[in-house]
């Protein structure tokens, strides 16, 4: 026991020490981890090692390699504009389309890893590129791929199910399904509303319709006798001396700058050249989706696929991807594998479990319920989700078939707990949200999905409490 409690302990003060001198926390926890191994569980560090998460540190590397060569060979730059174009421009209207996108394709079967992994480039250069937080759009992202997690075609819903009816529990996999979308929803609404998505929509309020008359060129409006450039960082062509407005951040959509009323008429909209469609981007985006259509059909591995693409690209395109091996995001690699390491450390030593005893042990069938969905949450947060649910259902077990919860309800209640912390920087799809984020935004972001990820990890197991309850499932 009092391993257990030195291990919890060990955590929080690394947590600590990485919030107030500013150390990347993945290295404290590897320090941590290999003081708990040689100096209080006697295991050697072997036992260390056996706990890093190598399939996270080639996906981590994988992606983003192959993020990295689509970026610098101009690939995301022409996708960007091409779902710029699709909304007409509205800033306000991109984070509910990245997470109409990342939903429906989990509800389709594609793990969320595999959908976060392939959204997560293109819907953050998009947001960089028409002044959306990244904070929101990377949530929406995040929490649109979560919608998806239980659908009965979906790997985490079929395990939930499964592992039910395995036990001889009635399992329902429509209410689960619809449950788990309506809370991510309701979720959505207020990071919306929480990271700039009202700021957004009311800059907006007014603008005419904007004209896209080819990729790559800036829409341009004209409202009385100002013109507006909606593309970020440019203004409209012609523009002579007077006062200008800009309208410019993480809540505006865009860098925009108009001219006075009053002013010298514009000598009209601006004509750069179409942002061109070559072979290059053409090859690089039939891989992207060859890796992405192999991942969800075929099951394999996205680290090594994305991976094996870069490289590929790199052979066939040396010139074109010269500089994307410095895309790689290092500082999150180390931040995300130190901390996972950790916390499958202390799975190993058998933390996890003595903490799921504790809380069996209890007389209450309700505080039961709610240790369970607490502990699904935190270690959800830096673990697999799908190894935590598979862990979690067979624990409450014992209660289930004594009939004091509703089955249902109690599904509900792990799945979700377990799923929406997700959008901590130390889970796998928040970690490759994460680094895909600029580097000079990355900060802003880890501390954004931090503080969220934490709320996520505090209120859920409160509020799915409502499902447990008696009478109501």
């Amino acid at each position: 026991m009092q391993v257990h409690l030195l291990a919890i302990a060990v955590l929080a003060l690394a947590f600590l020490l990485g919030a107030l001198r500013g150390i990347n926390l993945g290295a404290v926890a590897l320090v941590g981890g290999g003081a708990m191994v040689l100096l209080v569980t006697g295991k050697g560090v072997d036992e260390l090692y056996a706990a890093f998460p190598a399939d996270l540190f080639v996906l981590l590397i994988g992606v983003t390699f192959l993020f990295g060569i689509a970026a610098v060979n101009g690939t995301i730059e022409w996708v960007v504009d091409v779902l710029s174009r699709s909304v007409r421009g509205r800033a306000s209207v991109m984070p509910w389309l990245l997470f109409l996108i990342a939903g429906v394709v989990t509800s389709l079967g594609a793990l969320a890893p595999v959908v976060v992994g392939l959204v997560a480039p293109i819907g953050m250069r998009l947001a960089k590129k028409h002044g959306i937080s990244p904070r929101l759009a990377g949530l929406m992202i995040l929490h649109g791929a979560c919608c998806g997690n239980f659908s009965p075609v979906n790997l985490l819903g079929a395990t939930v199910n499964s592992t039910l009816e395995r036990g001889g529990l009635d399992p329902s996999p429509i209410a689960l399904f619809l449950a788990n979308i309506g809370y991510n929803v309701l979720l959505g609404v207020v990071i919306y509303c929480l990271f700039g998505g009202l700021q957004l929509w009311r800059a907006e309020r007014g603008t005419p319709a904007l004209a896209f008359p080819a990729v790559g060129q800036p829409a341009v409006a004209t409202v009385g006798a100002a013109t507006i450039a909606t593309e970020p960082g440019e203004t409209s062509a012609g523009t002579s001396a007077g006062t200008s407005a800009g309208t410019s951040g993480g809540t505006s959509g865009g860098a925009a700058r108009t001219s006075a009323a009053g002013s010298e008429a514009a000598a009209g909209p601006p004509s750069p050249q179409p942002l061109g469609f070559d072979r290059i981007k053409g090859l690089t985006l039939a891989v992207i989706v060859v890796v992405g259509v192999i991942a969800m059909v075929g099951k394999v591995d996205l680290g090594i696929l994305a991976l094996s693409a870069a490289v590929i690209l790199m052979v066939v395109a040396p010139k074109s991807s010269a500089g994307a091996a410095k895309r790689i995001a290092w500082d999150v690699v180390l931040l995300i594998c130190g901390v996972v390491t950790y916390v499958g450390l202390l799975n190993e030593i058998g933390t996890i479990k003595f903490v799921g005893d504790a809380a069996n042990s209890l007389g209450s069938p309700l505080a039961t319920a709610f240790l369970i969905c607490l502990i699904g949450a935190v270690v959800s947060a830096f673990a697999s989700s799908a190894g935590i649910i598979a862990v979690l259902i067979p624990l409450a077990m014992p209660f289930l078939l004594s009939g004091q919860i509703s089955v249902t309800g109690m599904a509900i209640a792990v799945a979700i707990s377990a799923t929406v912390v997700d959008s901590t920087p130390f889970s796998t799809i928040g970690a490759v949200v994460l680094s895909n984020a600029d580097a000079e935004d990355r900060d802003y972001t880890y501390r954004g999905f931090l503080s969220w990820g934490a709320l996520m990890v505090v209120t859920a197991p409160v509020l799915t409490m409502a499902f447990v309850l008696p009478g109501l499932l």
